[in-house]
Order: structure tokens, then sequence, then C-alpha cells
């Protein structure tokens, strides 16, 4: 699988139509798929990628599973968000306003993602159109997120922090809007685990 391009940003960047993006992600009700997470640091390094899948329901909800090569999960319920860690025996509790969590988190508002994040077109690469999105708060942990789509939605994020860091996640065998298991959303910390409030 070929890494993503990451787009440059600057005063070359068009702002054309963003409509598929936004027009996409306001009719978004659910969304499953696969997942592949690679990372690259700084001094351009990749990371140990790993593998998983992720159930969306908006809105507030979604459960992200890393399987690959270790294994953690994370759900996000009635504005909580959980981290299991079976390895460390130990759940990570807090508030999901604070901490969108999972790549796909971006998603989960009801609010317009015209009103949340700044949109520009920047181009297409690969078969997919790609969008940028600036955080309107200036609040968030990415300088830039970029989301690449084909004719089914998104197929593509690309996550730049302000260290220069990026995470690129490639999304396959894609469900939108299906139905889905509600029980996913729902979580008990198991017995035995050390239960970690970051409230």
């Amino acid at each position: 699988m070929a890494d993503t391009q990451v787009f440059p940003l600057g005063a070359d960047t068009v702002e054309s139509d963003v409509r598929p993006l936004t027009e996409f992600v306001k009719n978004l009700k659910t969304f499953s798929a696969d997942f592949v997470q690679k990372q690259v640091n700084v001094r351009g390094q990749t990371q140990p990628g790993s593998t998983g899948n992720f159930v969306l329901s908006r809105p507030g909800q979604f459960y992200w599973a890393y399987e690959k090569p270790y294994v953690q999960k994370l759900i996000a319920s009635a504005g909580i968000l959980w981290v299991y860690d079976p390895d460390l025996a130990q759940v990570t509790q807090s508030p999901l306003a604070e901490n969108r969590g999972a790549p796909i988190g971006i998603f989960l508002g009801n609010q317009p993602l015209e009103k949340v994040f700044a949109l520009s077109s920047i181009g297409s690469n690969d078969g997919l159109s790609w969008y940028s999105l600036s955080d309107r708060t200036q609040q968030s942990d990415f300088s830039q997120v970029q989301i690449g789509m084909d004719a089914k939605g998104i197929k593509a994020m690309v996550f730049t922090d302000k260290l220069g860091n990026r995470t690129t996640v490639q999304f396959s065998a894609r469900a939108v809007n299906q139905r889905v298991d509600d029980a996913l959303f729902k979580f008990t910390p198991p017995a035995g685990v050390d239960v970690v409030n970051s409230r």
C-alpha cells in the first residue's frame, strides 16, 4: 500500500468546491471500516504501523479497536471516552469533549463540518479528491488535517501535529449508513483492571 501524499498548504492552495465532503458528513449516520494506521515522525522515520477496525454512530458514539501489533479499544458514548489496554489491565476514563480520542472522532458532533473547521479543496492524488481542515478554535492538537475521498466516501485521513509528526489512516471494507450493533458502545470495565479517571 502506497503512502498517502501530504499536500503542501500555502499561497498556492486554491479553495474550491468542498461540497462532496460537507454533504457526505451532513448525511452520515453510521460509518464502519477496517483501517491501517501509519506514523512518520518529524525526522521522516516511519514508526511501526497498526491495524484494526472501527464503528461510528452519530452523534457521539464510536468504537475504535486496534488489533495489531497491540490490542487497545477506545469506546465513546454518553460524553465519555473509555480507553481499554488489556496488556496493562488498565482502563482510562475521560470527558469526550476534551478528547476526541480516535481519528474518526472529528465526525462525532451534529454541527456542520464547516462550522467547526475552515475547509478547502486541495486537489486530487491517487484517485482521491483531497480536502484540508483547519480547526477554527485553534485548540486542536493537529496543525493540519487532510481527508481523501472517492466515490464511496472517505478513504484516507492524514493528521500532522504541531511538531510535524504525521499520522496516516487508510480505510477499507467501508460501510456507510448501515445498521450497527449498539452494544459496541456500551462499556463496563472488566473485573480486576485498574480504572483511571482523568476528569
